[in-house]
């Protein structure tokens, strides 16, 4: 198969797995039923195919997009070697109920649940048994990660984490060596902010877990600033702003209709780049809500931009951590007290005050994905099963909660996206100072600003983040604005 044939049918492989996730993610379908996708395209994915992409890397015209090939092409063939574990461990989740309150609840509905329950001991039981069901996909789950691991040397890796780090351009080293900054330099922030925000949700720091912090993060008392049908509205009055709408028409496919079986929470399905691409929402309201609209949205107005011209490998592959970025920079506009008072109309005290639990949220999220690169560094080297007290034991150091050994694989994505998310959140910081330093604080409302984006969105993801940290005055990713914004009010 040559180059031309191979990308041709990759576009057409992962249009079908992003309709896949999009359907049922979307509630109108019950099953995921990605192995037969794989089935579809054996060629695709085999070992011979995977070797001519990493030998292809050598003295490609193109670099960038031949190491995107190369990366696409090893993750789909780790994919398929455990697409029938994914498949299982994701249907069992679909399949699961706990029992609450004499009903059968969706596990997937217990996260929602948890937030909004106001009494501890009953949040804790209902979490006691959605930890059950999670146990229950352990062994699953280890089994699979052994399976990535194995696959990942076959392929001619020293291990797993070397072939993320080749071929994703992580600079794993660098970033961890970062985030132990991070971690050191925020610690007397966030424990100080920590049990003033358990307090106030009447919980006891020292009994405190993570169904606590979910519920604190529900933030309701600003619940009535935050209303569910102002959600579009607010993007669309953003959007216009920075000149990015025509009309009604934001460019991609807006998903607001209510389904049964329909994800909780915001997500972009970028099925074909950039003329089919939808951002779904179940819209119940409240901040968390809107964090994760705008995040979404973030996605969604970047791929509908990218240029149709743009080869398919520098339009729908690439770096998970630049779209990643520009998610965020849509996302932190719900945390900024003059997007608050100028779009959503809140009283500057209360947008001042919510900025001020909105950088608790964003501290606890840095120091968690901090925490969690430090695991997976430890549990890409060894036996997946063996691992819990490593989690427990890192994410409790860096959390100050109780944390659940039951999550110790549960809470891991492949492919270090943990290390693609921290890269995002610190090129965001320094995006989003550049943007305000050039065309200042309320730079949603300046079109300069849109033609600027939409210059950076048109080109795809033809350069890296470092390149694109070069563009706006950086030598290389500097994570001193992300942590200066996180110690902003000390």
């Amino acid at each position: 198969m040559d180059s031309e044939e191979f990308i041709e049918q990759a576009e057409a492989f992962l249009t079908e797995l992003e309709r896949e996730h999009y359907l049922v993610g979307a509630g109108r379908k019950e099953q995921l039923e990605i192995a037969a996708i794989f089935d579809r395209y054996p060629q695709l994915f085999s070992r011979e195919a995977v070797a001519a992409c990493l030998q292809e890397q050598a003295g490609a015209a193109d670099p960038v997009a031949a190491r995107y090939l190369a990366a696409f092409a090893a993750d789909g063939y780790l994919e398929q070697a455990v697409k029938a574990l994914s498949e299982e461990i994701t249907n069992r989740e679909l399949a699961a109920t706990v029992e609450w309150d004499g009903e059968a609840l969706p596990y997937r509905q217990v996260r929602t649940v948890l937030a909004q329950e106001p009494d501890q001991a009953r949040r804790h039981g209902l979490h006691c048994r959605q930890l059950a069901v999670t146990a229950r996909q352990h062994d699953l789950r280890a089994g699979r990660f052994r399976r990535l691991h194995q696959e990942a040397v076959s392929l001619g890796f020293e291990n797993y984490t070397a072939l993320c780090e080749t071929l994703k351009g992580l600079e794993l080293p660098a970033l961890a060596e970062a985030m132990g900054l991070l971690l050191e330099q925020t610690e007397a922030a966030y424990a100080g902010r920590l049990e003033e925000a358990l307090l106030a949700a009447g919980v006891t720091p020292d009994t405190a877990d993570v169904s606590d912090i979910l519920y604190c993060f529900r933030a309701a008392q600003f619940d009535r600033y935050f209303p569910a049908d102002e959600m579009g509205r607010s993007l669309h009055r953003t959007m216009s702003g920075l000149g990015l709408v025509k009309g009604d028409d934001f460019g991609f496919i807006l998903d607001l209709e209510p389904r049964p079986k329909k994800s909780p929470r915001a997500f972009c399905a970028a099925v074909r780049v950039p003329d089919e691409v939808y951002l779904v929402i179940k819209p119940q309201g409240g901040s968390d809500d809107y964090d994760s609209f705008f995040h979404e949205a973030g996605h969604a107005t970047h791929y509908s931009r990218i240029a149709p011209d743009v080869p398919w490998p520098l339009r729908r592959l690439g770096d998970s951590d630049i779209t990643e970025s520009y998610a965020f920079l849509f996302h932190y506009l719900v945390h900024n007290p003059r997007w608050l008072r100028d779009v959503l109309g809140l009283p500057l005290s209360v947008a001042e005050e919510f900025r001020r639990f909105a950088l608790f949220k964003k501290t606890w999220f840095l120091r968690r994905y901090a925490a969690k690169l430090r695991y997976e560094l430890i549990l890409h080297e060894g036996d997946p099963a063996e691992t819990c007290q490593a989690y427990v034991d890192t994410l409790t150091e860096a959390l100050q909660v109780e944390i659940a050994p039951e999550n110790s694989l549960a809470d891991v994505d492949d492919g270090f996206y943990v290390a693609q998310y921290l890269r995002a959140w610190i090129f965001e910081a320094m995006l989003r100072r550049f943007l305000e330093e050039e065309l200042g604080e309320a730079w949603w409302g300046n079109r300069d600003a849109g033609w600027f984006l939409r210059d950076a969105w048109r080109r795809g993801q033809a350069l890296p983040l470092t390149a694109l940290a070069r563009e706006i005055g950086y030598d290389r990713l500097d994570a001193r604005p992300l942590v200066e914004e996180l110690l902003e009010l000390g």
